[in-house]
């Protein structure tokens, strides 16, 4: 007899058995690993899983934030321009004397005032000097034009155009608004003269008149005048027993300090006034020598 035949079966089944337990073995490994972020193991050996990103929302946005309001500061609010009673003194001619260094020689002052305006001229020998016109108001002199002189000729001038709220000035030299109260270079020196004498008692020292005055070059800009005090002059229409005496600083350069002092018994008319300009030295100071109608 010849020997039995081996089945054929037999290593396919032993070939099926290990392939199982190679993926068993496999299954085993892959639960036992940690997770790595962002992926996913698939139960399925060798195959790794990763997932689609998804699109990120849109960033919120930020709440606006409530602030609360500042309150203002007292100091930053500025106060409306300063107005005036004033009592002018009566229409008349003052004759000064007027030194400048070495030089010394003479001015007149014309005043003219009533219902209709007021005109004010002052002139040194040659014609030089200013003249300046206008109304009169609730507040006191109100100019309407400047003009400088030189040799009796008008060679300068400022418009007080109260119309368009603006002061213009001739050979080009732009313009300037025209603020309330505001004088001329001749009329700020009755104008203070005014408003000291229709309240005296308020100007004890350390009180102040604020007056825009405007001259006929383009210049113009506020002046303060402090009282300085009280204190005697001599001069030549006579001693003075208490002149009060105020101060003008300069705000820029090359614009004048001012000196001024007003006598109670004349009315609180101007007595002397002198003005310094400190980068050059140059000095002018005016002293009465008559007063009258």
């Amino acid at each position: 007899m010849s020997p039995p035949r081996r089945s054929r079966r037999w290593p396919a089944a032993a070939a099926l058995a290990a392939g199982l337990a190679a993926l068993h073995l496999v299954l085993l490994d892959a639960l036992n690993r940690p997770p790595v972020a962002g992926r996913t193991v698939s139960p399925v050996a060798g195959v790794v899983l990763v997932p689609v990103a998804q699109p990120l929302p849109p960033p919120a946005e930020p709440r606006p934030r409530r602030v609360a309001p500042r309150a203002l500061d007292p100091a930053a609010v500025l106060a409306p321009p300063p107005l005036y009673a004033v009592q002018l003194p009566p229409p008349q001619q003052l004759r000064w004397q007027r030194r400048r260094g070495e030089a010394e020689d003479e001015l007149r002052l014309d005043f003219e005032h009533d219902a209709a305006g007021y005109r004010l001229e002052l002139a040194d020998g040659a014609g030089d000097g200013w003249a300046s016109r206008g109304t009169v108001g609730v507040h006191g002199l109100e100019p309407e034009r400047l003009v400088e002189r030189r040799r009796q000729r008008d060679v300068r001038a400022a418009n007080f155009r109260r119309e368009l709220g603006r002061i213009s000035f001739s050979g080009g030299a732009g313009e300037q608004p025209l603020q309330p109260g505001a004088q001329d270079r001749l009329s700020w020196l009755l104008q203070l003269a005014g408003v000291v004498a229709a309240a005296p008692q308020r100007f004890g020292p350390g009180a102040a008149v604020e007056l825009f005055v405007a001259g006929a070059r383009g210049d113009a800009g506020w002046r303060r005048f402090e009282v300085r005090g009280v204190e005697p002059l001599a001069l030549p229409a006579g001693p003075v027993l208490a002149a009060l005496r105020l101060e003008s600083a300069a705000q820029r350069p090359y614009e004048p300090a001012l000196e001024v002092w007003l006598d109670p018994a004349r009315g609180w008319l101007p007595v002397r006034w002198r003005s310094r300009v400190a980068e050059t030295g140059a000095e002018a100071d005016h002293r009465l020598l008559a007063a009258g109608s």
